[in-house]
């Protein structure tokens, strides 16, 4: 027998057992949102009942642990994770204990069991189904797309359940997370549908026909419409509740399904992509800046084709939020074209911009590493183009390629580099100077050598908060600018020649420069 058929059979039963235990956990979250925005009132007995359920999925998955031998069946690294979702599920009922005595409010109560306990089982479920269908990378990426649309629809339901009960839909931090939630489930869905074999796809229509999905529907349509909170306000959390419920289990049923065959059919089932799970006219279009990205540049094609197997290509429009801190990532996010802001809010509801990131870069991949929720916000500022890859499947190549951890390694260093030097820029420089030498950093990176005209890519205000002033201070250091013969209109800055902002050069900006070592460079960089 080989190494995978002998596994083969523990890791099945490890992933169904996880998978009953995530759905058991989904449905208890659900309960609780009810049971704790009413103060007891509703779902008293169905969240207790609800918790059992969930106890006795635990119960399943602790015989499958400790049938195990590890490094012989599940492997001593998945009994590891295993044993730590089993741990922290262990201090579940002392979480319990503060739902029912309502000593803890709605988000942490909810937040627990979303980052705490789920998302690590989403992770590992993941990573089993790579083990179990190795060499079919384009049916695990699909059912990794499909859990993440589960729990999107799962998280829907909780926070739904707050504003039918409290109607806070006027409220627009909710009505943006409910947006959000809706959003990531359609692009969810559509990477699932790419990559889906026909029976797949066909199952999936067959249990999302009749009169429930054509009301969450029309709820949806609602929510994307401020004229429309009278109605949805009229609505009851438990008509919301079963609703999403509805639309959860028959997503269950699909998975269900895709598990099932994971584990019953050794030979491949055919899908209706060609070697990428992404669009390939996309990749193939944008493959140059792929290949020369930090993170992927010193892997021969073969390896970049496995690891782009698992890719997506996303179109995300500007507004578009990518995660919110304190949230788990579930994809490795590298942006092909267009700007992405990372930032830190306040419970004032001010925020501070900690980077802006385009073309060539990746957003907060040290969370995804570390398997850490992340320190900040992500936001598309202007419309951008994003290669995305499951978090699951990036830790897993990290262990395996040497040359792809030290890309990453490299590129980490790099980016500390860059954020030492931007704090200095913030810190220690006047208005002028952050502003010119902003403006030359721009002017490099669209990359016209003779061009003396530079655009600003965003909004002014992001501008000033990146750059730690305020609106009103940066507009008077573009007016000194102007006194200095450049010319400004709108978003655009024209320079009075080449060399008119070679003075903020530093380090970070010299190599790019033409005018590098030039007789007349004032060496600024030295």
């Amino acid at each position: 027998m080989s190494g995978r058929e002998t596994q083969k059979p523990q890791l099945d039963t490890a992933l169904l057992r996880l998978a009953e235990l995530g759905h058991q956990l989904q449905l208890e979250r659900g309960c609780t949102a009810l049971f704790l925005d009413s103060a007891g009132e509703l779902f008293h007995n169905e969240w207790r009942d609800q918790c059992k359920e969930t106890d006795l999925a635990v119960q399943e998955l602790n015989k499958c642990q400790q049938g195990d031998q590890p490094g012989k069946t599940n492997g001593e690294a998945i009994s590891k994770k295993i044993q730590l979702i089993l741990s922290e599920v262990e201090n579940l009922e002392d979480h319990r204990r503060q739902i029912a005595s309502f000593d803890i409010g709605f988000a942490k109560a909810i937040n627990h069991y979303t980052y705490t306990l789920l998302s690590p089982i989403l992770d590992l479920k993941v990573e089993i189904a790579l083990m179990i269908a190795v060499g079919e990378p384009a049916k695990v990426t699909a059912y990794s797309n499909l859990l993440q649309w589960k729990e999107r629809v799962g998280r829907e339901r909780a926070w739904g359940v707050h504003g039918f009960y409290s109607g806070v839909f006027r409220n627009r931090e909710f009505s943006e997370r409910m947006r959000t939630l809706i959003e990531e489930q359609k692009a969810y869905r559509r990477s699932f549908l790419s990559l889906a074999s026909d029976e797949h796809s066909q199952f999936l229509d067959s249990v999302f026909e009749g009169y429930v999905m054509q009301c969450v529907e029309e709820l949806h349509k609602m929510l994307d419409q401020p004229e429309s909170a009278d109605e949805l306000e009229a609505l009851s959390p438990i008509t919301w509740f079963r609703l999403l419920t509805g639309k959860v289990e028959r997503l269950k049923l699909v998975e269900n399904k895709l598990v099932q065959d994971f584990c019953a059919k050794p030979e491949k089932v055919s899908v209706k992509t060609s070697n990428f799970s992404a669009n390939s006219a996309q990749l193939d279009k944008y493959m140059p800046l792929i290949q020369a990205l930090p993170a992927f540049s010193k892997l021969d094609r073969n390896e970049l084709d496995s690891l782009l197997s698992h890719a997506d290509v996303r179109e995300a429009k500007k507004g578009k939020l990518l995660f919110l801190q304190s949230e788990p990532l579930s994809r490795m996010y590298l942006i092909l074209s267009g700007w992405v802001k990372l930032y830190k809010g306040t419970d004032a509801g001010n925020e501070a911009v900690l980077q802006m990131l385009s073309a060539g870069d990746s957003v907060m991949e040290a969370s995804v590493f570390l398997d850490i929720p992340s320190v900040a916000s992500a936001q598309v500022v202007e419309d951008a183009i994003l290669l995305s890859l499951p978090a699951p499947v990036v830790r897993q190549v990290l262990q395996e390629n040497k040359s792809f951890a030290l890309n990453m390694l490299g590129n980490l260093s790099l980016r500390s580099q860059n954020l030492i030097r931007q704090i200095e820029h913030s810190r220690l420089r006047k208005a002028s100077e952050r502003v010119g030498w902003f403006l030359l950093k721009l002017g490099l990176e669209e990359g016209n050598e003779n061009a003396t005209c530079i655009r600003l890519p965003y909004d002014k205000s992001l501008i000033a908060s990146y750059l730690d002033m305020t609106p009103e201070t940066f507009s008077r250091t573009l007016k000194k600018f102007r006194d200095r013969g450049f010319h400004i209109e709108n978003d655009t800055v024209t320079q009075p020649d080449p060399k008119a902002l070679c003075a903020y050069c530093d380090p970070s900006l010299a190599d790019a420069c033409k005018f590098r070592d030039d007789p007349d460079c004032p060496g600024t960089y030295l």
